[in-house]
Formats: C-alpha cells, sequence, structure tokens
C-alpha cells in the first residue's frame, strides 16, 4: 500500500482536508473531510489539521501491514480485507448483525437491523460511504444529523454503540488498526427522571382498574415494579401459593417474525439479575387467585373458543390469548383519561414502587434486587433524587453538629 497523502481544498468558504485513499484491492479515491474551520485566517489551522489526520491514517495503515507480515495465509486475510473495506458501510454493518445474532436477544437484533436499515443507511448510502472510509468526523456530521431530526442523546447512543460494535469486531480480527468511534465526540444522554404516582393516586388507579381487563398487569407492576415484558411473562407455574413466592423468569415480547409482528416468550431474561424470586404479596394473592377462578369459568363457557396455548400465562384475554405489551400500554392510557388520573406510562409504575421504598427507608441495595437492576450503579442514578430518607438523615446530622 502506498503512503497516503493529503491537501487543503476550500468548499463553501470552509476548508476541507482532501485525503488520497488506496483501499487494499489497489482502488484510489479521494475522501474530503470538513475541518470546520472558516477559510479567512485559517490556512495554519486547516494544516495542522490535515497533518493529524494523514498521521492517524498512515499509523493505521502501518500497523495493518504489520499485522499481514506475520500472518502464516496472508493472501487469504488480504482477500477478506479488501471485501470487507470495500463493502458499503451499510451492507457490513448489516453482516456484523447476522453474525452476533445467536449471541443477542432477539428484540437486540431487530432493533440493530431497523436501526440499520434505517437512519444509518439514509444518511451514508446517498455518501457511497465504505467501510474503509469512515473517521470520527463523519460520525460526528451523522449524531448532529440525528439531532436536528430531533433524536435525543440516548437514542443517538445506540446508533454508536451499533457501530463501535461492528467496528470493534474489525480491529479484533486486524482488519483495522483503530476504532473510528474512538475518534467520535460520544453522543451524551439526558439523565431520565420517571415520573411516578404517590400511595393515594395510586389507590385511585387500583379503584379505577377494578373492572379493567388490565387489573393484573397494573398491580403487578405497582406492587413489583415489573417490566412489562415481565409482566406478561408471569406464569402460573411460577407462582407457589404453599410457600407464598412468585418467581420472575420469564418474559413476553414482540418480534418481527417472517416480516410479521409476533408476540414471543423467553426464558432468558434482560440481564441475569432479572430473574429474581419474591415473596407473594397478599393484596397481589387475593387477586390473581380470583383471576384463576374467572379463567377457569371462561374455559368452562368458551368450550372449544378457548384458546388452550396460552393456559400457563396469567396475563391472557377473555378467549385465552396472550396480551400484547401495546394492548397493556394503550389500555392504560385510556383508563387514565376514561378517570380524569394524572398522565403518566405503564412503567412510571415501577416508578412509583421505587419511590415508594424510597422514601419509606428501604436501602438502595434492596430496592436493586426488588427491582432487578444488573447493578447498584444503575438504581443510584436513576433515583438517587428521590433517595428522600438520606437526605433528611444528613440534614439532621448537621443541624445537631453546628446547633452549637
Amino acid at each position: 500500500m502506498k503512503r497516503i497523502t493529503g491537501s487543503l481544498q476550500t468548499k463553501y468558504g470552509k476548508y476541507y482536508a482532501v485525503l488520497n485513499l488506496h483501499s487494499p484491492d489497489g482502488k484510489r479515491r479521494q475522501k474530503w473531510v470538513n475541518t470546520d474551520l472558516p477559510e479567512r485566517g485559517n490556512k495554519k489551522a486547516a494544516k495542522a489539521f490535515l497533518d493529524e489526520l494523514l498521521t492517524v491514517y498512515n499509523k493505521r495503515q502501518q500497523a495493518t501491514l504489520k499485522a499481514i507480515s506475520k500472518m502464516k495465509h496472508p493472501e487469504e486475510f488480504l482477500k477478506e480485507q479488501s471485501r470487507i473495506m470495500a463493502l458499503p458501510l451499510c451492507d457490513y454493518i448489516d453482516e456484523w448483525i447476522e453474525h452476533r445474532a445467536p449471541c443477542l436477544q432477539a428484540t437486540t437484533v431487530d432493533g440493530y437491523r431497523s436501526m440499520c436499515h434505517g437512519h444509518l443507511q439514509k444518511y451514508f448510502e446517498p455518501l457511497g460511504m465504505t467501510v474503509y472510509d469512515l473517521i470520527g468526523e463523519d460520525l460526528n456530521g451523522f449524531y448532529s444529523h440525528l439531532a436536528k431530526l430531533g433524536l435525543k442523546g440516548s437514542s443517538i447512543q445506540r446508533f454508536h454503540g451499533l457501530i463501535h460494535g461492528a467496528y470493534a469486531f474489525l480491529v479484533k480480527h486486524q482488519y483495522i488498526d483503530s476504532n473510528p468511534c474512538d475518534f467520535a465526540d460520544r453522543p451524551k444522554a439526558e439523565r431520565y427522571r420517571g415520573d411516578f404516582y404517590s400511595p393515594a393516586e395510586l389507590g385511585e388507579l387500583f379503584r379505577a382498574a377494578e373492572n379493567s381487563p388490565i387489573r393484573i398487569p397494573i398491580m403487578l407492576a405497582s406492587y413489583y415494579a415489573l417490566r412489562r415484558s415481565e409482566v406478561l411473562g408471569v406464569r402460573w407455574s411460577n407462582i407457589d401459593l404453599k410457600n407464598k413466592i412468585i418467581k420472575i423468569a420469564h418474559k413476553v415480547v414482540e418480534q418481527k417474525i417472517g416480516g410479521k409482528i409476533s408476540v414471543v416468550g423467553y426464558d432468558r431474561m434482560k440481564t441475569e439479575s432479572s430473574n429474581r424470586v419474591l415473596p407473594l404479596i397478599p393484596e397481589v394473592e387475593d387477586a390473581l387467585l380470583r383471576l384463576r377462578e374467572h379463567q377457569n369459568e371462561q374455559r368452562r363457557l368458551c368450550r372449544g373458543e378457548y384458546i388452550h396455548e396460552y393456559d400457563d400465562y396469567v396475563c391472557v384475554d377473555e378467549l385465552g390469548q396472550l396480551m400484547r405489551p401495546n394492548f397493556v400500554t394503550t389500555q392504560f392510557t385510556k383508563l387514565l383519561k376514561a378517570h380524569g388520573l394524572r398522565h403518566i406510562r405503564y412503567h412510571d409504575l415501577r416508578h412509583s414502587c421505587a419511590s415508594l421504598l424510597l422514601a419509606n427507608g428501604v436501602p438502595m441495595k434492596a430496592i436493586q434486587e426488588w427491582l432487578g437492576h444488573s447493578n447498584y450503579r444503575t438504581t443510584a442514578d436513576v433515583y438517587s433524587h428521590l433517595d428522600f430518607s438520606s437526605k433528611a438523615h444528613s440534614a439532621e446530622i448537621i443541624s445537631r453538629m453546628l446547633a452549637g
């Protein structure tokens, strides 16, 4: 491979660094990189930008050549490297997703595919961007584009994570020397603070939901801070009435299968800590027993019309069909509106449970285990602003120490 050279050009009143690149198959092409420096009075700074860019590219090329020289079968490596480097960016990421699919949860794979075939493809395909072309400045431009479209920092971070993972594979297998994501400005996510209901508001909600088809999903989310997928995944076989425990070890999600959205159950939870055993709370037990009686009566009345495929699931409709995640969400919104209750998201019932535990002095570590967070920091980051008891205790100590 030849040494990479470059020059400065001006366009639209700004300096651009133009690199003369040589792909592994020997083809030459130019890459224009916006320095974001106005033409007037910035020639020296633009030259420094170009020199730094050339240094990065030539170091990457030297490292690759060094790695190749140590291989037993460099011809095969170079052939595969040439193929990958020449791929359009989105084609490679799509290929990487398929490679990683067996190790990822189905919903994660669906999300990655949607990102790749959506914003990624719309932005990079018109640019003719290949795997070899991508640098940090290209990513900064993409992130800025997403922000202008109204995407939040947390959503843009997911794109950063996807691209970083795809290029980390290339670095690991020595196809490239460095990950372009490491030279981009990682998007910042705004700290989300969920809304929550007070005990009085939860009481009103329970009364309003007395005859609602989502009464049990509301109770499970409020009492146990379960995620929606965990609520729908609760099965009768996971409820031990004798020992008064409930196991959270199954989830239900929507997944695209053969181009069609289907509801699927999985024993594989979000994280290992999501698998948890919790005490069966008396109020929840009473509601579950009444529901089981009702479901048995429905089977008797509906006879052949009743669907028995989901008999082990708690959250089914009047004909035994498994509840869809979106059904719970839309019904919850309708219920609040119909009874004049303050609007919150269904997921905010999880936050409501956590806030009540914190307000009543339950330690953060115990709340982490109740919610099924994988680590303490996640719980602390989300709920530290609600830790009333520790703040009140600190205030008492300061007051006592300084009272004299």
